[in-house]
């Protein structure tokens, strides 16, 4: 684990300094335009920076294996990042810079946006009225109380980059939150599918590996968020980002001897926290990850309850003073400890008029579809394929869906990314294991733990929960397929190697078989994500 928390540390410092050089020029570093020579040397060294954990060395005692034994992931890493800067670059000039906003509001002591609100909008007698703000300038989706700005999405990234703004330009976009978030997830997912790959399934073909790592990083939603460099997708990526590098950090630390887990567990904690503290519907996988952790340590210290309550002090602090924060953020600007402004938020609907509407069970088979079955359109001309429009009328013929339905362009994961029909095989191995009547025994404090069981039900809570939450929400987005698809995504790559391993063993013929199916999937989930990345860009109604 010492290697893997060393190639953690490599890519993300390499990925920042890569990231500065490219952005320079929006972030007010350099004010000439194209790559110069300075840029170009700095982006250098970030490149061989990235490049460091793959130096050939002597092969290591550690469980990670050899340093330098899969040299061959680093095209596919560097690929994946160069796709996002092209991606990133391109629409810098319409982002958002919500987040920098309420950093500098933070930094002088103040909880509301630094924005003076219209005196018009002001003297509405219903400002949250859509019909009664025409012709009144509005800012997008902030929240409006007692004559002030706030914004409703979690402080989390704000308060971060508080931290920074003395080191950096004030005004700084919300698609650099986005940008770093999408890259900080790739990573994340990139080492996690290492870590699966050397402790379980070390004996697959090399080229699946680097297929999955690839599948990972470009798979649907990533690229599309890119295309968006606003505050929603931000927000979504910077808190997905904190749940996947804070699963990371949770999997490293319980594979580490007792004495030594303290610190992972510490940097867990923190990282769930500021997911909860960037996106709220986050609170389900932490919970729920939070529980998994809990049962791991009652599994495998049960008998000294001393060691199991010790050993969670570390991942609890982080995770009560987060909470305990959260809430007085909320009660110091609303007065109550719930209310996070999403009740005073000028959006484009009606919200307040539709408040018992917002989360209801008649969505669940509407938003079921659009978010696993709803196509793409097919035209002959480049980028051949397009989002459209999720379905607002009733699906099912029996039922009256609230008018107040919504969607926007929306692409279905099974016709997106079809590879993840693998994710079916994890879930049936766990489902079996549930009702198996001789499980085998936990892993002895030797074995490599946690053990696969463990992290695939991992995987699957921290996919279902925040999956069933939006199935209930009147907002059916493609950028809100980003609260569950990295899971799902790790899913699918383990579900596909181990129906590869199973197979393999039994018949080698129906395994190859079996292998081309899944590199042709991937290849098809990969090109459909570019596809409908780039026809964002040439689409003009992207609501």
């Amino acid at each position: 684990m010492q290697q893997t928390k060393a190639v953690a540390i490599y890519l993300t410092i390499g990925t920042l300094i890569m990231g500065v050089a490219i952005f320079a020029g929006q972030l007010g570093l350099d004010a000439s335009a194209g790559l110069g020579k300075g840029r170009i040397a700095i982006l250098t060294l970030g490149l061989l920076i990235v490049l460091i954990p793959w130096v050939p060395r002597r092969k290591s005692a550690s469980p990670d294996g050899a340093a330098g034994s899969d040299l061959f992931l680093f095209p596919v890493l560097l690929a994946v990042l160069v796709i996002y800067f092209g991606f990133a670059s391109i629409n810098s000039d319409a982002s958002s810079r919500y987040y920098s906003l309420l950093a500098t509001s933070f930094r002088r002591g103040e909880l509301s946006l630094p924005l003076r609100p219209d005196p018009k909008l002001l003297a509405l007698p219903n400002p949250y009225n859509p019909a009664t703000r025409e012709g009144v300038k509005v800012p997008t989706d902030l929240s409006l109380y007692k004559g002030k700005f706030y914004l409703y999405w979690g402080p989390a990234p704000s308060l971060l980059l508080a931290m920074l703004l003395p080191f950096l330009p004030e005004k700084i976009g919300d698609l650099y939150i986005l940008f770093f978030s999408m890259a900080g997830i790739f990573l994340s997912e990139f080492l996690l599918i290492r870590i699966l790959w050397q402790r379980f399934f070390p004996a697959l073909p090399k080229w699946m590996l680097g297929l999955s790592i690839a599948l990972a990083g470009l798979a649907n939603p990533a690229l599309w968020l890119l295309t968006q460099p606003k505050l929603y997708e931000a927000a979504i990526a910077a808190a997905q980002f904190f749940f996947i590098s804070g699963l990371l950090a949770a999997v490293l630390a319980l594979s580490r001897p007792y004495a030594s887990r303290s610190g992972l567990l510490i940097l867990a904690g923190t990282l769930w926290a500021l997911a909860v503290g960037t996106r709220l519907v986050m609170v389900f996988p932490v919970v729920f990850m939070t529980v998994m952790v809990i049962y791991w340590f009652f599994k495998h210290h049960g008998r000294s309850l001393l060691n199991v309550l010790t050993g969670l002090i570390p991942l609890g602090i982080p995770l009560f003073l987060g909470a305990a924060s959260l809430a007085w953020y909320n009660w110091a600007r609303f007065g109550s400890i719930v209310e996070t402004g999403f009740t005073y938020q000028l959006a484009g609907p009606y919200l307040q008029k539709h408040m018992h509407e917002l989360f209801l069970p008649a969505y669940i088979f509407q938003n079921l579809y659009n978010y696993t079955l709803h196509p793409f359109s097919v035209t002959s001309a480049f980028p051949f394929l397009h989002p459209i429009r999720g379905i607002t009328r009733e699906i099912l013929p029996w039922q009256t869906l609230p008018r107040f339905y919504l969607s926007q362009l929306i692409t279905g994961f099974l016709w997106a990314v079809p590879f993840t029909v693998f994710a079916g095989i994890p879930v049936i191995t766990a489902v079996r294991q549930l009702f198996r009547k001789n499980r085998a025994a936990p892993a002895g404090p030797g074995s490599p733990v946690p053990s696969l069981d463990w992290i695939t039900t991992s995987l699957i809570g921290s996919f279902v929960l925040p999956f069933l939450s939006l199935l209930a929400f009147f907002w059916a987005a493609m950028r809100y397929a980003e609260d569950f698809m990295p899971e799902l995504l790790l899913l699918s790559i383990v579900g596909f190697w181990q129906g590869y391993q199973l197979l393999l063993g039994r018949n080698p013929g129906r395994g190859k078989m079996y292998a081309l199916l899944g590199a042709i999937l991937a290849v098809l989930s990969i090109t459909t994500a570019i596809l409908l990345a780039l026809s964002l860009y040439s689409s003009s109604a992207l609501l």
